[in-house]
Parts: C-alpha cells; sequence; structure tokens
C-alpha cells in the first residue's frame, strides 16, 4: 500500500488520517509559531505545576484539580493551532506508533514539541524561586 506520491511522507503530504495518529500543527501555522505557542503552554503548565504540586506551602489536595484545569485551559486555547502536546512523549510516542505500524512518521513536526517544550519548561523553572522567596 503506497501511502505517499513517492516524495516521502512529510507534514505536508500525509494521508487523511494521519492526524488522528500524530500531533500536528494547524495548517497556515509556522514553525517559529508553533514553538512559541508550545513554549507558552508549557512554561504556564509547568508554572502551575510548580506553584500546586511541587511547592510545599500549596494547600495539600487541590493539585489534581489545579494542574487539570490549567491543562483543560491550555489545551482550549493553542490545541487548535499546535496540538498541545506539552509532553514531548505525548508526541513521541504516536511518531513511534506510525513508524511501527505505517514503515514511516512524519518527522517534519517533531522539532517543534522538543524545542518549544524544553524552552517553555526552562524559563519557568529558573525564576520560580525568585518569584517565591518570601
Amino acid at each position: 500500500m503506497c501511502l505517499d506520491d513517492g516524495r516521502g511522507l512529510t507534514p505536508f503530504n500525509r494521508p487523511a488520517f494521519m492526524p488522528f495518529l500524530t500531533t500536528r500543527t494547524f495548517p497556515g501555522i509556522g514553525y517559529l509559531q508553533a514553538i512559541v505557542l508550545e513554549a507558552i503552554g508549557t512554561f504556564l503548565l509547568m508554572l502551575v505545576i510548580m506553584g500546586a504540586a511541587v511547592d510545599e506551602r500549596a494547600t495539600p489536595g487541590f493539585a489534581g484539580l489545579t494542574v487539570g484545569l490549567a491543562v483543560a485551559g491550555i489545551i482550549t486555547t493553542i490545541g487548535n493551532l499546535t496540538g498541545a502536546s506539552l509532553n514531548p512523549a505525548r508526541t513521541f510516542g504516536p511518531y513511534l506508533g506510525g513508524l511501527a505500524a505505517l514503515g514511516r512518521e512524519p518527522r517534519g513536526f517533531l522539532p517543534i514539541y522538543i524545542i518549544g517544550l524544553i524552552v517553555g519548561a526552562v524559563i519557568a523553572a529558573l525564576p520560580y524561586d525568585y518569584l517565591t522567596v518570601e
């Protein structure tokens, strides 16, 4: 079964069912835009996780609700633009599954979800101690 036109499976010529298998950007969203959006989403999520689940001063018992609401808000905001990965494993796993099942995967999108997520998490983690000094 041939899944492409001979040029290889890329993010721009993948079969119609591929969006259900992999994280992808909305058509018209560029690489830099997607990286920035993923970095912002991961930044917000990391701040919420560190403030609600990791910080010893956080009110006990509300971390799950707080993180869940943050994830829902971030996905609602950037989900239709970038797929809202928020976790490199969320992108890499389906890509690996696509590779195993189809023999190919749309590698073109993977850097978005690696670079953006690392940048967002690092930017959130570095100033956290400074922002929470009593």
